[in-house]
């Protein structure tokens, strides 16, 4: 439970708090959109393109509505925010929403009906059931999925959110990495996943160790381009974002305790992107948490 020093302390938290609701607003919307079907025919790398947030944020878009999407506990330093809570906040949709999903729910249903081996089937049931919040339905549909075709990395992925949600954190490391194993490059959905199950599991410093491998290997394979496949190689990955790789990194050290490592991760991201307010605001949260209210305020002035 939070102490709260000052009344000022609890305006901040009020503050923190409506602006994660919107984000939580958001990412619904954001992954209302992004449950595209799964192409069993395509080869095991998955594509950029579903579930990629950052690819659907055009450079127009303002600093509030960047807000909303980014700031979320899973960017920013660990304890920031209840996964728990999150979830349970995502997933409270309105009368009508349910009524349509469980509308489609029934037509996956009845197709499973006459082909119980109808992957696709078994597929959208499965995510319109996370879209509902229902994980445990969702869990056993996912599992018949791998198992049927265990070269999907979507299927995995899911799975391991899925697990995620339902406390199994040792299940949702095994299933992450099963993503990662089938996928034939970084993702960073899948990265994202191993970390914070990593963290989960008490494991710190293999989180750490794991996304700097990761930015490394990034970082080589830029250098090692030429002009022309370097092009491609954003165009068609543009969910891998080192700022997003750097915000995880930051998490992991908080979470293993590296307190002054996890302040030069984010000071290298506002030295690097001084124009992106993520920096910031993730060391602001950081000293706040740690009992340095002026400078986080500091930080905090620049993200407005």
């Amino acid at each position: 439970k939070i102490k709260y020093t000052s009344p000022d302390d609890f305006d901040f938290e009020q503050r923190l708090k409506a602006v994660r609701k919107s984000a939580l607003e958001q990412r619904k919307i954001e992954e209302g959109k992004a449950f595209a079907a799964i192409d069993y025919d395509a080869p095991a790398e998955t594509s950029g393109d579903t579930f990629s947030l950052s690819a659907k944020i055009g450079v127009g878009v303002s600093i509030i509505a960047l807000a909303l999407v980014f700031a979320l506990g899973d960017l920013f330093p660990y304890g920031s925010f209840s996964s728990t809570e999150e979830a349970s906040s995502a997933k409270n949709i309105s009368d009508e929403e349910r009524a349509n999903l469980e509308k489609k729910l029934k037509q996956f249903q009845e197709a499973l009906d006459v082909s119980p081996e109808d992957s696709a089937a078994l597929e959208g049931a499965s995510r319109t059931l996370l879209e509902m919040g229902e994980y445990k339905r969702a869990l056993t549909l996912l599992e018949e999925i791998v198992e049927k075709r265990p070269i999907t990395v979507d299927a995995y992925r899911l799975l391991g959110d899925v697990k995620y949600e339902l406390k199994d954190y040792e299940g949702s490391l095994l299933a992450y990495r099963s993503a990662e194993r089938a996928s034939k490059s970084v993702d960073y959905r899948i990265l994202k996943g191993l970390t914070n199950a990593l963290l989960a599991t008490n494991r710190p410093e293999e989180a750490v160790q794991l996304l700097l491998a990761s930015r490394e290997r990034r970082l080589n394979n830029e250098n090692n381009a030429d002009e022309t496949s370097r092009s491609i190689v954003v165009a068609s990955r543009p969910n891998i974002d080192l700022i997003q790789v750097d915000l995880l990194l930051g998490k992991a050290y908080s979470k293993w305790g590296h307190i002054s490592d996890a302040i030069s991760v984010y000071d290298h991201l506002i030295s690097a992107y001084p124009d992106d307010f993520r920096g910031y605001l993730a060391k602001g949260i950081l000293l706040k948490e740690n009992g340095n209210r002026g400078d986080a305020e500091r930080m905090f002035i620049q993200v407005r």
